[in-house]
C-alpha cells in the first residue's frame, strides 16, 4: 500500500505536533523590553526620592521671607502681578538740592524756592522711575540698591519723602514717577540694580518674628545701567547738582 505523499513542513516547524514552533525575539526587542522595566524603575525611584525631599525640606526664614523677584533691563519694563515699573533714568552727583513749589499769592504764578541742600563725600544716585499699579492704590516707600557682590542700600534718609514723590500712592490705569535716592560708594555702581518691593497687605505686625507673615512679596529688580561701560560713562558725566521737587 502507498502512502499518499506528504509535504515536508515548512522550516521552523515542530516535527512532533505539526505546529509553527515559536520564533526566538530579536535581541533588539528583548533590548527595548528590558530599557522599559529599567526606566520605570528610575521613575519609581525618582518619585520616591523626590517625595522624601519635598517631606524631609523646610525652608528658613530667610527663604520664607524672600520676594518673588521679576528683572528687567534697563529701560524695560517688570511686572509682578501687583505693580508694573520701568528706570526712565539715573543720575549720579554729590549735592542734591531740595526745592518747594508755591504760588505767588498777587499773579497766581509758580515760585520755585530752593530751601536745602545735601552733600556727600560718596556719592547720590537719584533713580527716577515710573509705575502703575495693577489693582489698588499702592506706596511704594520700600527700596534698595543692590550690588553686584549681594550688598543692598537702603534709601537715604537724609531725603525726605515728599522730596522723592514717594508720599503719593500709585494708581492703576496711569503711570506714575517716582525718585529713589541712595548714598553709596562709586564702585558700589557696576553691576547694580534698583529693587522696589511691593508692601505688605495683611496688616499683620509680629513684635516678636517681624516680617514673618510678609514672605513672597512681589519685587521688581531693574538694572542700573545697560552695562561697566555704561556706568563708566554715568560717573564720568557725574551732575554738579541734581534739583529735588516737593510733591505737597
Amino acid at each position: 500500500m502507498v502512502r499518499p505523499a506528504v509535504a515536508p513542513p515548512p522550516d521552523g516547524t515542530d516535527h512532533r505536533t505539526g505546529r509553527r514552533a515559536a520564533e526566538p525575539a530579536p535581541a533588539a526587542s528583548r533590548a527595548r523590553r528590558a530599557g522599559r522595566r529599567l526606566a520605570g524603575g528610575t521613575v519609581t525611584l525618582a518619585i520616591a526620592a523626590g517625595a522624601v525631599y519635598a517631606h524631609t525640606y523646610v525652608m528658613d526664614k530667610d527663604d520664607l521671607d524672600a520676594p518673588l523677584t521679576t528683572h528687567a533691563a534697563a529701560g524695560a519694563v517688570a511686572a509682578n502681578g501687583r505693580f508694573g515699573m520701568r528706570l526712565e533714568r539715573v543720575a549720579v552727583t554729590r549735592t542734591i538740592r531740595l526745592a518747594t513749589p508755591s504760588n505767588d499769592p498777587d499773579t497766581g504764578a509758580e515760585v520755585i524756592k530752593e530751601t536745602g541742600h545735601v552733600g556727600t563725600g560718596d556719592v547720590f544716585v537719584v533713580a527716577t522711575v515710573q509705575a502703575t499699579s495693577a489693582g489698588d492704590p499702592l506706596w511704594l516707600k520700600e527700596a534698595w540698591l543692590h550690588t553686584r557682590d549681594g550688598l543692598d542700600y537702603a534709601v537715604s534718609d537724609r531725603v525726605y519723602g515728599i522730596y522723592r514723590r514717594a508720599d503719593h500712592p500709585i494708581q492703576h490705569g496711569w503711570w506714575s514717577e517716582l525718585d529713589y535716592v541712595f548714598e553709596v560708594p562709586k564702585e558700589a555702581l557696576p553691576g547694580a540694580s534698583i529693587m522696589v518691593t511691593a508692601p505688605s497687605s495683611n496688616g499683620i505686625n509680629d513684635d516678636i518674628y517681624p516680617g514673618r507673615y510678609d514672605q513672597l512679596l512681589p519685587e521688581v529688580s531693574l538694572s542700573l545701567t545697560a552695562d561697566d561701560a555704561a556706568t563708566r560713562r554715568l560717573i564720568s558725566e557725574m551732575a554738579e547738582s541734581v534739583r529735588l521737587m516737593a510733591r505737597l
